[in-house]
């Protein structure tokens, strides 16, 4: 994204522009006052502006967010102050601003917001809007998000889902910024506009466990029999060492964060606490084993 930084603290502005260029973004101008950021904005005609709502030398914040995005529209505005409290933020976002972030939020929020923007601007003009921000989440992010639109607290979601809290918080988390989203209810408003797939259809038409190779399922369904992996390994007549880089890369096709998780995960879509996994497409059938 190109990039036009505002703020009257120059340094503060110049290091947020070298992480975010390290993030692949680029920083085309800094600006220190109120005047200088519709002026850098009228010059460069950035993708977003990044502008603080308090400058010293005078001249409003929040005017000069609503005039930007009066006369360039195609620039968006993501307001980054150290005064962002609920009530500026609910002002700002009535202007059209397209985030509000504290000066001592993380980085990566702002970044993940910057490639939001840049996905939606890149995606193609036929598909709904957001459509490619939904696709980009794993298929146990997209039940997250199912559920946070259904309003399901953190405690509830963990319980249902079989994961610790803070799991189920590092996948809020993770759902909020592929989406560009600030807030759960932003979240949840960008998934009412758009057709969230099915419990058992996640995104891209597969069903939940239809990824993994033969090999995967077979340990996948041992250790939903309740085998340990060393025992699985022994069944299997695999070391310990080839059974573990199976389950990374099932961990990773499933998009969970733990074997554990995995499992629990297996069952659920099983609907029983011991079954065999679905059999591979014809396909895969005639695969070696690992």
């Amino acid at each position: 994204m190109r990039l036009v930084l505002c703020d009257d603290n120059r340094i503060f502005c110049e290091a947020l522009a070298v992480a975010l260029e390290a993030r692949g973004h680029r920083a085309l101008a800094i600006a220190t006052t109120a005047d200088e950021s519709v002026a850098a904005v009228a010059r460069h005609l950035p993708d977003a502006c990044l502008l603080d709502l308090r400058f010293h030398s005078g001249g409003d914040g929040l005017g000069t967010a609503r005039l930007i995005r009066d006369r360039y529209p195609e620039t968006a505005v993501l307001v980054v102050s150290g005064r962002a409290d609920k009530a500026t933020a609910l002002a700002a976002k009535k202007i059209g601003v397209a985030g509000v972030f504290g000066k001592d939020q993380e980085l990566d929020r702002i970044a993940a917001a910057l490639d939001a923007l840049a996905a939606a601007r890149s995606a193609p003009a036929a598909g709904p809007p957001g459509e490619d921000l939904i696709s980009a989440l794993t298929p146990r992010e997209t039940e997250v998000l199912r559920r946070i639109t259904a309003g399901q607290s953190t405690r509830k979601m963990a319980g249902e889902m079989n994961v610790t809290t803070e799991t189920l918080r590092t996948y809020v988390k993770n759902v909020l910024g592929k989406l560009g989203a600030h807030s759960r209810l932003e979240a949840a408003t960008l998934a009412s506009r758009l057709a969230l797939p099915g419990p058992d259809e996640p995104v891209g038409g597969y069903p939940m466990l239809a990824t993994l190779t033969p090999r995967e399922r077979e340990i996948l369904t041992h250790l939903t029999e309740g085998s340990g992996q060393r025992e699985v390994a022994r069944q299997l007549r695999m070391s310990l060492k080839t059974v573990n880089t199976h389950l990374h890369n099932l961990r990773s096709k499933l998009g969970v964060h733990s074997t554990l998780e995995a499992v629990a995960l297996a069952r659920s879509q099983l609907g029983r606490t011991s079954a065999h996994l679905p059999s591979p497409p014809p396909g895969d059938r005639d695969q070696p084993p690992c």
